[in-house]
């Protein structure tokens, strides 16, 4: 009798660690992709930005890299493919949940629209004035204060939940419960 009631309990007390543990790493994964999301949606205004600014797609173009821009300016163009880059990249990101390989690539998409920025924001003004409108970088520095806010704290999570997955026990059933260890940006 004494031998089943262990056994018994021994039972009980796992199913219920198992339930807390999935039930635990379930919002902790549901927290990280309410970050990203946050990341999303602080990213999708820089093209927002961009096109208020006067760049814009032509509409009636056949292929995505055929532009309509008010200006000639040197480095808009390419701005404004790494800003379709980017909004590509972060619809990649958001469905498979926190993979890594896509949330490199919207890492990778965000450094090079930054570095095209910065380019822009660096060139020599002209007589005509600065390559950049001064109204222009004060609202893309507000842009990036919250990406990089919002980045930093999808970080912190997404590596919380990495470190829960590899945490003993847990880390002897989380790949049997479906969790996989999820990508920084």
């Amino acid at each position: 009798m004494n031998g089943s009631l262990i056994l018994w309990m021994t039972l009980a007390l796992s199913i219920f660690w198992s339930v807390g543990l999935y039930n635990r790493l379930m919002r902790m994964r549901a927290r990280a992709l309410g970050a990203l999301v946050s990341v999303e949606r602080h990213m999708r205004h820089y093209g927002e930005l961009i096109h208020e600014f006067g760049v814009h797609h032509d509409s009636d173009a056949a292929d995505r890299e055929s532009f309509s821009m008010d200006t000639t300016m040197s480095g808009w163009p390419q701005l404004l493919i790494d800003v379709q880059t980017l909004d590509h990249a972060l619809k990649e990101a958001i469905v498979p949940i926190l993979a890594a390989e896509p949330l490199e690539r919207l890492a990778g998409a965000y450094g090079a629209l930054q570095r095209t920025w910065l380019g822009l924001h660096d060139a020599p003004a002209d007589l005509a004035g600065p390559m950049v409108p001064v109204r222009m970088q004060v609202r893309w520095d507000a842009i990036t204060q919250r990406v990089e806010s919002a980045r930093g704290g999808f970080n912190q999570i997404s590596t919380k939940y990495n470190e829960a997955l590899g945490q003993f026990p847990a880390r002897l059933v989380v790949g049997t419960m479906g969790f996989k260890p999820g990508g920084l940006l």
